[in-house]
């Protein structure tokens, strides 16, 4: 497994490890890091620097899923996870140990030696990371070596002072643990410590969740393994904001939940583990305030509420409801939570009064930078018209199984009319376009953004499908490896831009779901087969270059494995 890409970690767990490399070779090596949320900028938490005799030793390293063994002129560490609060190091070679450096490049790391004389451990008090952790070990030594009196750069961005915790072996071999101790003090534990009890149980950890995946083609098993590695990997336990499980974006550079990534995460998991699908749109909607509003984010430590993101979670609730097998009170919930969630936005995101509501700034679409934003000013989007249009449909559903019938009746005259003001203002020469707010005027733009809404699939004029499927199975946008956000020949396409080009899991997924519920069954297994196929080629990045395939950004991503088990599962179904 490459540890650069896809850190190591284990289900409910904010630690990880990772191996990193930088242009400043003294920085490069194997890390443990924090992924709660306000370690995004400082994730470094405790540099594992393998020694010989006391001295930083050269190494090799090599990692499964389970385990790092790094390999000495004269001996080796091994590293694995036993659960998501413990990782084990085992020492063998003489005088083969282990420094772990805490890394004060920032200031506020705090480092204590505690405990009896012959029974030491230490106390890591990461104030960067929000985390403490205890380092002993139940065989070897444990002490500490630390400047901390000579940092004359004083509370800013660096630091001088140094402070690394030694574990070394008593004869030829050590065991040490670094325990996760986020909020409280701990000592260590009066129980029997074995590496290969830790392995093995990680191990089965894993196995079990493996076990419980949708069948897949054969031909994508190993690469299933791999997105359900992923997933279980980012799965955070419940903590401080986190009310719940929750399905990280990323354990690199994203140590969060979002608005709209989450909705995949929780379609991959439905008959998985119903429970954490479920978790997974009530993470967000725990925060839901007076008005409506889910935040755009939500970590352990932090929560955004500067954009909203696109409300597509009455969509997916339809998706998964008959995976999920709602009771009752969670239909009930749901219908209060999506019902207050569309008024919202017509309370508060239709500044003009005109019927339609606004993004005010490509970060609430999802597609940050989506060349309809370009010029930075409030826009009427159809996609957005779209996405509430079928919660409008989601809440018409719910209500007849909740045996409302009035309300039934209500959502689907609504629905009916959003739909034909969805018709008259967005729909010029057949094609959906978005328009500036203020004036109406229409954005010339070849972004991809306004044909999302083809997910309203028959609600559209059979014209308008026409079209839009044809521009996005033309060469403007299909590829070898599916569908670009920006069109290929546009002068603001770059193989590189977020929005501005690459290929996109989320999208492609609502693509896909559109074309078969517009009848085009041989377009939508084309544009599947191609995003699968990329996925075993490239791994689960954020995004993709759209000519080559070749990941982008960030490497190693859920909501992509989340597609990929989805789209994957169903290839199987039809098979």
């Amino acid at each position: 497994m490459n540890i650069k890409n896809t850190p190591m970690s284990h289900f409910g767990s904010y630690m990880a490890l990772t191996y990193q490399t930088s242009h400043e070779a003294e920085k490069d090596g194997l890390y443990i890091n924090s992924v709660r949320g306000k370690s995004k900028q400082h994730q470094n938490a405790l540099k594992v620097i393998p020694t010989k005799n006391g001295k930083p030793a050269a190494y090799k390293y090599k990692a499964d899923e389970f385990q790092i063994v790094i390999t000495l002129d004269s001996g080796e560490l091994r590293i694995c996870f036993e659960d998501d609060k413990r990782i084990f190091v085992k020492g063998t070679g003489k005088g083969v140990g282990l420094s772990l450096d805490t890394q004060p490049v920032y200031n506020f790391e705090y480092n204590y030696l505690l405990g009896k004389q012959g029974e030491e451990y230490c106390i890591v008090n990461s104030y960067k990371n929000l985390t403490k952790y205890m380092i002993f070990a139940p065989e070897g030594t444990v002490s500490l070596k630390q400047n901390v009196f000579m940092d004359t750069t004083g509370s800013t961005n660096k630091a001088d002072n140094l402070s690394t915790i030694q574990i070394e072996a008593d004869t030829d071999q050590f065991l040490g643990i670094i325990e996760d101790v986020p909020t409280n003090g701990a000592v260590p534990g009066d129980r029997h410590y074995s590496f290969q009890q830790a392995l093995e149980k990680s191990t089965r950890h894993f196995e079990e969740f493996l076990s419980k995946q949708p069948d897949v083609p054969e031909e994508y098993q190993s690469t299933l393994r791999k997105a359900a590695y992923l997933n279980w990997t980012c799965t955070v336990n419940e903590e401080g904001l986190l009310k719940r499980k929750a399905v990280y974006m990323s354990n690199s550079n994203f140590p969060g939940v979002w608005s709209w990534d989450n909705a995949f995460n929780g379609l991959a998991l439905a008959g998985v583990d119903n429970q954490l699908a479920w978790d997974q749109f009530q993470v967000l909607f725990d925060h839901q305030d007076e008005l409506g509003q889910i935040p755009g984010s939500v970590s352990d430590s932090t929560i955004r509420w500067n954009f909203s993101k696109p409300p597509i979670q009455g969509l997916f609730i339809l998706k998964m409801m008959k995976q999920l097998n709602l009771s009752k009170e969670q239909l009930e919930q749901a219908y209060k939570q999506i019902k207050v969630h569309v008024e919202y936005y017509f309370h508060y995101k239709d500044s003009n009064n005109d019927g339609i509501c606004e993004y005010h700034h490509g970060n609430d679409s999802g597609q940050d930078n989506s060349t309809v934003f370009r010029n930075a000013d409030v826009i009427d989007s159809p996609d957005l018209t779209a996405f509430l249009i079928k919660s409008i449909d989601m809440l018409a559903v719910v209500a007849d199984k909740l045996n409302h019938s009035e309300d039934k009746k209500y959502w689907e005259e609504e629905s009916k009319k959003l739909t034909d003001r969805f018709c008259d203002y967005f729909l010029v020469d057949d094609l959906p376009v978005a328009r500036f707010m203020r004036t109406g005027e229409v954005i010339e733009s070849e972004s991809y953004l306004p044909l999302v809404s083809i997910i309203l699939a028959d609600k559209l004029p059979k014209a308008t499908r026409e079209k839009i499927i044809s521009i996005l199975s033309s060469d403007k946008h299909l590829t070898d490896w599916g569908i670009a956000s920006e069109a290929l020949s546009s002068p603001f396409y770059n193989e590189d831009a977020y929005w501005r080009g690459p290929i996109w899991a989320p999208t492609t997924l609502l693509f896909i779901d559109a074309f078969e519920a517009c009848g085009e069954h041989e377009l939508a297994q084309e544009t599947a087969k191609k995003f699968l196929e990329m996925c075993k080629q490239s791994g689960f990045a954020e995004v993709f270059h759209a000519e080559t395939g070749e990941g982008l950004r960030d490497l190693a991503h859920t909501w992509t494995s989340s597609v990929f088990i989805h789209l994957a599962a169903r290839q199987n179904e039809r098979k």
